[in-house]
């Protein structure tokens, strides 16, 4: 028995994938596993299973394969000669009720011998008659006494071989589709002749689609679990016919493929490169579904993404725009055409927005990626001035929050002020966990809002928070507390909140730990000694790390663990530095974002000089060994230092 292998499998491609960058040309190159022949594993007939290695630029990747098993190999590219045409014409629906009015079934044999020609729905719906006739309690039976089914044997081989031999792929499709429990034996014949037309390249793209659909549906069964992977070399001899059409449908069949699936998606990605500008929104739509369900992962497609969003936003309604741009929140993406596209779109439709959700989408995508864009921001500032009577308070933190947590604040003088009405109006409707939040942002921009604060800090409200034993909230209005005690020290009549007398130890980001203890000697040579200087100091009394000082520069001997932090004598004379990460600047790497403008000004507050020194500053003269650029790096910064307020 001879063994064959497609020439499919040795389609070569001109390229490959990645959104604006073209990877020189490359093979699915072949490299068979002999041990894959054993007899004793396969019993098929038909076929072996088999894999090859693909070489898909610099990587290369095993892949299953099927070989037919061919009695002479002269048969490689015979064109089978007894399929029978399709039947387009034919009316599927006509058949059946044709075959319906067959009572027994020597109507159905008697129509049957009627038929000059049986093509493959008159196939089917005999198939289907005589086992609706077969299971009913009512059966007939001849004169004899035994039942008329002598021939029915050899009846249905014949209609299933037509079936199985039709040309017309649609057909066979609509079997494993159907529900029949007739078929349900049939369907693994039906399923390798799928996949010998598939590996032939007599399917279109749509029909593979379909078959690995079903495939992935009915994964729970081995035989059909195993083919599912084998299907890839369809979508490669394909590819000229993936459109903007059908690209979603495939994206959408990664989540089921195992092996394969990076062979497709390399595809699919070029083609989505080469596709984008064609590509509807609902096909968007379904593609970034795709992206979702597959936690999927891939700069070069989500560039693709921003450039489609940023071409394509003057047709977005408000829906496909939430849509889009809360799967791109997910996907944890964003870029400068997202931004811009953002920014056209609300001063193009900013004044026409009816959804509310809709702003929360967009200032949750700011929040996300700290994009401090004055022109989305003010807008959306806009509408919840306009609107703010309409907006559900369980919505009003995400309305609010963003503001003070990017440090923005409208032109609107009226802004916070009118929050504030707001928010006493709803007072008793907002949850305890969003109105800190929104508390702390006004603090974040130089805000007070202290009628809100004496309700929020009256006993009786104090006692609802502890019984609800919600620490995170608790945490937050000690830290508010903290703050109006220090910025409104004649106009704030707290702190409320006692001290914890016994705080948890705040723990200091491991980066800037491990930075601080790398470049340790520059800044012992910075302040004159080991004993100038102290790392992760945590302001006694004050147990957030708000109050947690990265470095700090002081005379010689100090204690830090005594020292009173709020005699004037010391004011000036102790210097914060804090190390700001990445993280800690808003998009655009210049403007820190609220909490640290915050923690510096309570810094200052309490007495000290602060300097801001930025993370990657100094990890770039730490991996270049640049420490005497380092060292003047730490000087000019201490030289610059903010004075206490």
């Amino acid at each position: 028995m001879a063994l064959a292998l497609r020439r499919t499998y040795l389609k070569v491609r001109d390229h490959l994938v990645l959104s604006k960058t073209k990877i020189p040309p490359r093979n699915y190159a072949l490299s068979l596993d002999f041990r894959a022949y054993s007899e004793e594993k396969n019993n098929n007939p038909d076929f072996s299973n088999s894999t090859i290695l693909v070489e898909n630029g610099f990587n290369v990747q095993e892949l299953p394969v099927v070989i037919r098993k061919l009695k002479d190999l002269s048969d490689v590219d015979e064109v089978t000669a007894n399929k029978t045409s399709s039947t387009t014409s034919s009316n599927y629906g006509l058949i059946q009720a044709e075959f319906r009015e067959c009572v027994d079934l020597r109507d159905v044999f008697s129509l049957l011998s009627k038929c000059t020609k049986i093509t493959p729905h008159i196939a089917l719906g005999a198939m289907e008659r005589i086992y609706d006739i077969e299971k009913g309690p009512n059966t007939l039976i001849d004169v004899n006494g035994n039942h008329i089914n002598m021939a029915k044997g050899a009846i249905l081989d014949k209609l299933l071989k037509v079936v199985a031999k039709t040309e017309d792929t649609q057909t066979i499709l609509y079997v494993l589709k159907s529900i029949s429990s007739f078929m349900e034996p049939f369907k693994y014949k039906f399923c390798d002749e799928l996949l010998f037309r598939t590996i032939d390249n007599k399917m279109t793209i749509e029909q593979i689609c379909m078959f690995t659909n079903f495939l992935i549906e009915n994964k729970s069964n081995p035989k059909y679990a195993d083919t599912i992977d084998k299907l890839w070399v369809g979508f490669v001899s394909k590819e000229c016919d993936i459109n903007e059409y059908n690209i979603a449908t495939i994206f959408s069949l990664l989540p089921g493929l195992k092996v394969s699936k990076r062979i497709v998606l390399t595809l699919l990605e070029q083609k989505l490169s080469d596709l984008w500008y064609k590509i509807k929104v609902p096909v968007m739509k379904q593609i970034l579904n795709s992206f979702v369900d597959e936690k999927y992962l891939s700069f070069q497609s989500f560039a693709i993404i921003g450039r489609w969003l940023h071409t394509n936003i003057h047709v977005l309604d408000d829906d496909s725009l939430l849509d889009i741009v809360s799967k791109i929140t997910r996907l944890k993406y964003t870029d400068d055409q997202i931004e811009k596209a953002l920014e056209k779109y609300m001063k193009l439709k900013g004044d026409k927005i009816e959804s509310h959700v809709l702003i929360v989408g967009i200032l949750n995508h700011c929040m996300q990626f700290q994009i401090r864009n004055k022109h989305i921001l003010k807008s959306c500032s806009e509408y919840f001035q306009n609107n703010i009577h309409n907006i559900p308070p369980s919505f009003m933190k995400s309305h609010i929050y963003p503001y003070g947590f990017l440090y923005f604040t409208p032109d609107n003088g009226k802004f916070w002020d009118s929050i504030e009405v707001a928010l006493l109006n709803n007072f008793l409707k907002i949850n305890v966990d969003d109105l800190s939040l929104i508390m702390l942002s006004y603090i974040y921009v130089g805000k007070y809002p202290l009628r809100l604060a004496s309700k929020v800090f009256s006993p009786l409200y104090l006692v609802k928070v502890n019984n609800n034993n919600n620490p995170e909230a608790f945490r937050n209005l000690t830290l508010l507390d903290t703050a109006l005690s220090l910025e409104c020290p004649n106009d704030y009549a707290g702190p409320f909140i006692p001290k914890d007398q016994w705080p948890k130890p705040v723990g200091q980001d491991d980066r800037i730990k491990n930075i601080v203890t790398k470049v340790y000697t520059s800044l012992e040579d910075v302040a004159g000694g080991a004993d100038k200087l102290s790392r992760d100091v945590m302001v006694p009394n004050f147990s957030h790390k708000t109050y947690l000082i990265d470095v700090m520069f002081h005379p010689r001997g100090l204690d830090v663990k005594t020292l009173n932090w709020k005699t004037m004598s010391s004011r000036n004379v102790n210097v914060a530095m804090l190390v700001h990460l990445p993280d800690h600047y808003c998009s655009d790497n210049t403007q820190l974002i609220g909490p640290q403008v915050m923690k510096k000004k309570h810094l200052r507050l309490l007495g000290f000089k602060v300097v801001s020194v930025k993370y990657s500053i100094i990890s770039k003269f730490y991996t270049s060994f640049n420490m005497k650029g380092l060292r003047q790096y730490l000087i000019d910064n201490i030289k610059s230092a903010e004075e206490c307020l």
